[in-house]
């Protein structure tokens, strides 16, 4: 049976455990540690932040002491500042080399913990496909290079809908339908980005889908703006004789000096 003793030494063990907060951040971005200074008892004669990388090399990165002033350190000097009032810790520019945890101390005691993950932003995502040979079941996949982009995510959109699914493939049988359109987006905790829209028909003789609404759309567009300027083409020779470039068909185009 545990002493009285031990037990309040496990109590103030467990209470007195710093939990380190998980943050992510953007290549290239900046960064701001907040940590929460109101349960700090008593004057603040000393802040120190370091990193620790791999749980072997510590590095300090800032160091702050009431007689001796402020220090920054290695390749934090130019990037990172400190508020000594609040313990806030900014640094610019993070890039992969600044990975690791990090370890507020106050008065020679650990008081906040963060894991810092600084990762890319997820690619433009394209929409491949590929078919059963009897074309009864299709399989899209949500193609990206996610290298230095994870943790990632994959959304799927059906239409309108979006999809109970985080897969980066989707499979798709003949019997819900092949005329639609689909969509899938990338996500993780620093960007998000959706594909073009996947358009056509699946399971039919135009699997590539070429013939969609939208481009049949744009196309009807351009038909009718090159039959409008035939028309007016064909109005402006009937009024006046002659074509747009003649000289006749250009007034405002004064008469060379020396020519009247």
């Amino acid at each position: 049976m545990l002493s009285p003793l031990l037990i309040l030494f496990l109590v103030e063990a467990i209470l007195c455990t710093v939990l380190s907060e998980m943050l992510y951040k953007k290549a290239g971005g900046d960064l701001v540690f907040t940590p929460n200074m109101s349960n700090i008892a008593g004057p603040i004669t000393g802040i120190v932040w370091k990193q620790v990388k791999d749980k072997e090399l510590t590095n300090k990165v800032v160091d702050w002491d009431e007689s001796l002033g402020l220090a920054v350190y290695g390749t934090f000097k130019g990037r990172a500042t400190l508020d000594r009032v609040t313990g806030v810790l900014s640094i610019k520019d993070v890039s992969e080399k600044d990975n690791g945890e990090y370890l507020m101390e106050i008065n020679s005691k650990i008081v906040k913990k963060y894991t810092l993950s600084v990762i890319n932003v997820v690619p433009n995502p394209q929409i491949t496909y590929s078919c059963n040979p009897d074309k009864t079941t299709c399989t899209l996949t949500c193609e990206g290079n996610t290298t230095d982009a994870e943790p990632v995510t994959y959304n799927w959109i059906k239409g309108e809908v979006a999809l109970e699914t985080s897969a980066k493939q989707l499979t798709v049988t003949k019997t819900e339908g092949s005329e639609t359109n689909y969509k899938c987006n990338l996500t993780n905790p620093v960007s998000e980005k959706f594909s073009r829209v996947f358009e056509g028909d699946l399971f039919g003789n135009n699997p590539d889908g070429w013939w969609t609404k939208s481009r049949i759309f744009r196309l009807s567009i351009f038909v009718l703006a090159t039959v409008l300027v035939l028309l007016v083409t064909i109005f402006h020779i009937f009024k006046t004789g002659v074509w747009f470039y003649q000289k006749e068909s250009m007034p405002w185009e004064g008469e060379p000096e020396g020519r009247k």
